[in-house]
């Protein structure tokens, strides 16, 4: 009776972990979506900077809107991304105080511990922080060039 306690526990442990497991992945998708599509808006913005019937003024205001949108989709990302890496350091906690069978984060090994497997040289906040910076100064350039 009691091996049959704790066969239940387990599964019931691991339907919770793989429920926790898919919403990750369900949020990282949603999160991509969002800041994909102010990102793109961004651009598109920017592109627009470039007909030739603005005025520099307005070419100007166009291009630091962009700007906005695409540090706005920054901040959005971020703050997702914060939420998407609590929910992965559940799980490696489920994990290692061995409240399931499954190790499927840690195997991944993406997640912030000490132990990653995974060695990145640069994560993807970093990457777009620095796209970001690129971006900024452009738009500095493109000002001080007066295009």
């Amino acid at each position: 009776m009691s091996s049959d306690q704790i066969q239940s526990q387990s599964k019931v442990e691991d339907d919770t972990y793989l429920t926790i497991w898919r919403a990750d992945h369900e949020f990282t998708r949603t999160r991509w979506t969002v800041a994909t599509f102010f990102l793109g808006i961004s651009f598109a913005v920017l592109g627009f900077s470039f007909q030739s019937r603005l005025s520099p003024s307005e070419a100007l205001a166009i291009r630091i809107s962009g700007l906005f949108i695409y540090w706005f989709a920054y901040l959005i990302y971020v703050h997702f991304h914060r939420y998407t890496d609590s929910l992965r350091a559940y799980l490696i906690a489920m994990e290692k105080s061995s409240r399931t069978t499954l190790d499927l984060e840690s195997k991944i090994g993406i997640g912030k511990t000490p132990d990653v497997k995974v060695k990145r040289r640069f994560t993807t906040v970093h990457l777009l922080f620095c796209f970001g910076l690129i971006y900024t100064t452009g738009i500095v350039l493109l000002l001080l060039l007066g295009l």
